[in-house]
C-alpha cells in the first residue's frame, strides 16, 4: 500500500512539474520573448503607428495560437520577408484574424529590430 501512495505521489509531482514549466524556443523562455519598451522603440522608426498594446497582442498570438500546433519558432532564423509569408500562409491554419495576423508580424518586426546581433 505505501508503494503505491509514493507512486501515486510521484506522478502526481511530476505533472504539477511539467504543467509548470515554460516552453522553450531556442534554450530561452518565451518570457524573454515578452515585448518591452526597447523592442517598442526598435519599431516605430518603420510603423510609428504601432503601440505596446499591438506588441502585447502579437505576443499573445504567437505564444498561443502558434505554438499550440508547434514550439515557438526562433524569431531570428528568417528574415521578415520570411516571416511574412510563413504568417500569411499559417494565419488561416490558426484562425486569427486580420488584425491579430498584423499585431503577430508587428511583434515579430519589433523582436527582430530590437536584437539586430541575434539575426542569422
Amino acid at each position: 500500500m505505501k508503494i503505491r501512495k509514493f507512486i501515486a505521489f510521484a506522478l502526481l509531482s511530476l505533472v504539477i512539474v511539467s504543467c509548470s514549466s515554460s516552453k522553450k524556443s531556442g534554450g530561452s523562455t518565451t518570457d524573454t520573448l515578452v515585448p518591452g519598451e526597447k523592442e517598442l522603440a526598435a519599431i516605430q522608426p518603420k510603423y510609428a503607428d504601432v503601440t505596446m498594446q499591438k506588441l502585447n497582442d502579437g505576443y499573445a498570438v504567437y505564444s498561443g495560437p502558434c505554438t499550440k500546433c508547434h514550439n515557438a519558432k526562433k524569431l531570428y532564423k528568417r528574415t521578415d520577408e520570411e516571416w511574412q509569408k510563413s504568417i500569411a500562409r499559417m494565419a488561416p491554419k490558426a484562425k486569427i484574424s486580420e488584425a491579430q495576423k498584423d499585431a503577430l508580424t508587428k511583434y515579430v518586426f519589433a523582436m527582430r529590430a530590437a536584437r539586430p546581433d541575434q539575426i542569422k
